[in-house]
């Protein structure tokens, strides 16, 4: 997957440019680098992880200012959704009319980007809402997995 690709369903047009080294997105500072075949350049913006593209949280945190789609959830709902788990209903406290199948960047009320889901039901509904896709607490959760030491 390409970025344009990734950034599409958000509503985003134009991705930045940037250069792939191994499996990264960079925003290379020095370009006359790139030649020398780096192990990295630049600020990195994303990893590609099998078929799925991982913003860095700097990324993330463009993308929730620039998505076409948002969801502003409440602090029960912005801890649950940093936990792994999906949105209902009634922890969204502002939104601007996602509609089923749009993709949606969760903000805190704050208005900081927590990540990502795809919209599944109607808001009024008492169900899930929105399907989590990608969250901060994701990287947390893959340290978690990492070999643990037994004394």
């Amino acid at each position: 997957m390409n970025l344009i690709e990734f950034l599409k369903p958000f509503g985003i047009k134009q991705a930045p440019e940037a250069q792939i080294i191994n499996r990264s997105y960079y925003i290379a500072t020095n370009k006359s680098m790139l030649s020398k075949n780096p192990i990295y350049s630049g600020e990195c913006i994303a990893h590609i992880r099998g078929p799925v593209l991982i913003p860095s949280i700097t990324f993330l945190q463009q993308i929730g200012k620039a998505a076409r789609r948002h969801a502003i959830v409440n602090a029960k709902g912005e801890w649950l959704f940093i936990c792994g788990r999906d949105i209902f209903g009634k922890a969204i406290v502002e939104h601007n009319n996602p509609i089923v199948g749009d993709r949606v960047v969760i903000l805190n009320e704050h208005k900081e980007c927590l990540g990502y889901g795809d919209m599944v039901a109607a808001l009024d509904t008492k169900r899930v809402v929105i399907k989590r896709l990608f969250d901060i607490g994701d990287l947390l959760r893959r340290e978690r997995k990492t070999r643990k030491v037994r004394v």
